[in-house]
């Protein structure tokens, strides 16, 4: 018996939901997966009678290369092994059941060793093989991705990038065969997005060479904690370090909370969050220190070192660089939150798709009914959320390439930070309107979006508030704006198309092609330049006025989270036209024109979705009712090609729902 084995085997004795391993119970019919294969088999798309597919107009399984990047043979035998009874859905279990199940689950991946090496030395071809194995588990069970990216993103990722290299060869390989089962405590029940000011005390006392970790307060206790109410053994605790009666800002450490039988060490006490709104497959726990002493070398020392007798050292010379390097090595979890966000939207698209291409409702008099997806209402609800996934998808590539090549960065943090707050929210708001597409099918549990929404609905606030994320964009960026406004108007770096600004408001948007480059560039920089001017503007009235900068700033709130959207989305836009620049170069022609039109509905839909393009004057009026006019043109264009797009995810029938092929033969009489 290997280590993985012999700690889910006590794990699952542990969680005591013995239902979980009988399969006696009745599950829901799965015949509409037998017959959907069949079919694929046949080489006929799995329809009901009557649904006719446009011919492809471009490689699908490049697209699909396209988009996932690596690991597809990875991602495939993923897909194959979920057809395993233990993957199958299950729906109003008890909260233990869940709890039990992610448990069951978690120890068929783990025996596939395919974390071996993922964490020690995090090399950029780990980081793939995590990410395309975390992203094929979302499509699965969100609550799974959840579990499994808290145990070997967060933690693991910790200790193996905020531990120093002979940290992580120690500890890195029994994180990654679970023989060191761990979650993530940083987030306090009075302070979450504001790392800065949480409670959390960890004293070096010199005689014992040990640190001292304290709750000082109910507000300090630990919250939300991903698998620390069952599961985890060990922490990575974020608390503030003091050396010598001065505090050091927030360090990381290494804890033992738990012994290997399940119970909790001395000064440890550990409390349960109780059923959530989604993701009750992950033991969420908050926990309370008393006292508990941690070894010297427990302290992750990357960045910052103390000596036995008690000397504070460290890699940077203030504690606003060295919290500022710590922040960012954490940046994959942004990463992975923003990769499992797509995953539930191409599942949500894939399925709301087919469905409207198979429903029909109502029709001219004595004629059969129209298709749904026929509908210029109905494509104008899915068609343009299905543009943006895929602009989403080929930008979320730019910030994964840059994270598996570990780039540690300024830059880093702004992509990471306003990728996941646009692509979170985009996810959910693509998710409900999928729901409300399918009608009540929408919301049964079975064809799977209901589920998927409920689940997701978290991602907007942990690993940082949205709105929390596009003001440090905002604050990251704006002094390099500033720089430029000081010296004249001699703008660099991002803000160098500046130096033209006149050219830029001259540009005549109805005389440019709407698909290009120079024409989404042209409407984002506007809007972009339009609001930190106007930012400028309000900080130093404010400023003057006798606020202070701190106090200037949060009253311009709203209008700092416009100028951070501003400019996520005018990144989005150039490394989006990036990838078909180099679509093109490679002759891939089909893939590119393709992609280019999803390209200009992304942009037609997010100028029109947004007053704040009209109110700051990025767009007349006449130029918002273009935008507004290319929305459905493009819907149009892009109508005959929505199966093969939602094809080209690689999904197989059974990570869909029964509405997404023969949902008349599923709900028959005979197949009750």
């Amino acid at each position: 018996m290997n280590i993985s084995d012999a700690t889910f085997q006590r794990l699952e004795a542990e969680f005591n939901a013995p239902s979980v391993r009988n399969f006696t119970s009745a599950l829901p019919n799965r015949q509409w997966i037998a017959d959907a294969e069949a079919q694929k088999r046949n080489g006929v798309n799995p329809f009901p009678p009557g649904v006719v597919a446009s011919r492809p107009v471009f490689d699908i399984k490049k697209m699909r290369e396209l988009l996932d990047m690596n690991n597809f043979e990875l991602r495939d035998s993923f897909y194959e092994l979920f057809k395993n009874p233990v993957f199958f859905p299950r729906y109003n279990e008890s909260l233990a059941e869940q709890r039990a199940r992610t448990i069951q689950r978690w120890r068929l991946i783990a025996k596939t060793g395919v974390f071996h090496k993922t964490l020690q030395n995090f090399t950029a071809e780990g980081r793939q093989r995590y990410e395309a194995t975390l992203e094929s588990v979302g499509a699965m069970e969100h609550s799974m991705e959840i579990k499994m990216g808290v145990h070997y993103g967060l933690f693991g990722g910790t200790v193996s990038m905020m531990g120093d290299d002979e940290q992580s060869a120690k500890w890195a390989p029994m994180i990654e065969n679970c023989q060191m089962l761990g979650c993530f405590a940083m987030t306090e029940l009075g302070h979450g997005s504001n790392v800065k000011g949480i409670q959390t005390k960890a004293v070096y006392d010199i005689p014992s060479q040990t640190f001292i970790v304290n709750t000082p307060c109910e507000e300090a206790q630990k919250y939300w904690i991903g698998g620390a109410f069952q599961s985890a053994r060990w922490t990575a605790l974020f608390a503030q370090l003091y050396v010598q009666g001065v505090c050091h800002g927030v360090h990381p450490f290494l804890v033992r909370i738990r012994n290997e039988d399940g119970t909790t060490v001395p000064g440890v006490t550990i409390g349960d969050c109780g059923a959530k709104n989604g993701l009750n497959g992950v033991d969420n726990g908050r926990m309370w220190f008393s006292n508990v002493r941690v070894p010297h070398d427990h302290l992750l020392r990357r960045h910052s070192q103390v000596s036995r007798d008690g000397t504070f050292t460290s890699n940077f010379k203030s504690a606003d660089e060295r919290f500022g390097a710590s922040l960012a090595s954490l940046s994959g979890g942004r990463v992975s939150v923003s990769a499992g966000s797509l995953v539930q939207a191409k599942l949500a698209l894939s399925i709301a798709i087919r469905y409207g291409l198979s429903r029909k409702a109502f029709g001219p008099p004595g004629q059969e009914e129209t298709r749904l997806m026929d509908y210029p209402a109905y494509q104008a609800r899915l068609i343009p959320p299905l543009a943006t996934t895929f602009v989403m998808q080929l930008v979320l590539n730019h910030l994964k390439a840059k994270w598996e090549r570990g780039d540690l960065g300024r830059e880093l943090h702004v992509w990471s930070s306003g990728f996941k707050a646009l692509i979170s929210w985009h996810s959910l708001q693509t998710l409900q309107e999928a729901r409300e597409a399918c009608g009540g099918q929408g919301y049964k549990s079975e064809n799977r979006i209901g589920p998927m929404k409920t689940s997701h609905d978290v991602a907007l606030t942990y690993e940082g508030d949205n709105h929390v994320l596009l003001q440090a964009v905002t604050k990251t960026v704006f002094s390099e704006f500033m720089k430029g406004i000081q010296s004249g108007g001699n703008f660099r770096g991002h803000f160098a198309y500046l130096k033209d600004a006149e050219g830029l408001k001259k540009m005549n948007l109805s005389g440019m092609d709407p698909r290009s480059a120079a024409f989404a560039l042209t409407v984002m920089r506007r809007r972009e330049a339009a609001l930190f001017a106007m930012l400028a503007a309000d900080l130093q009235k404010r400023t003057a006025a006798g606020l202070t900068p701190l106090k200037a700033f949060n009253h311009c709130a709203v209008l700092v989270e416009d100028a951070g959207r501003a400019h996520v989305e005018l990144l989005m836009v150039e490394l989006f036209h990036h990838t078909l620049s180099d679509l093109q170069r490679r002759g891939e022609t089909e893939l590119a024109d393709m992609l280019s039109l999803c390209g200009a509905l992304h942009t037609a839909r997010t100028v029109d979705e947004q007053p704040v393009f009209l109110r700051c004057g990025a767009v007349s009026v006449a130029e918002a009712q273009m935008m507004h006019t290319n929305v459905g043109r493009f819907c149009g264009t892009l109508r005959p090609h929505v199966l093969t797009l939602v094809e080209s995810f690689g999904y197989p029938p059974h990570l869909l729902a029964p509405i997404a092929f023969d949902y008349v033969a599923h709900n028959s009489k005979g197949r009750l």
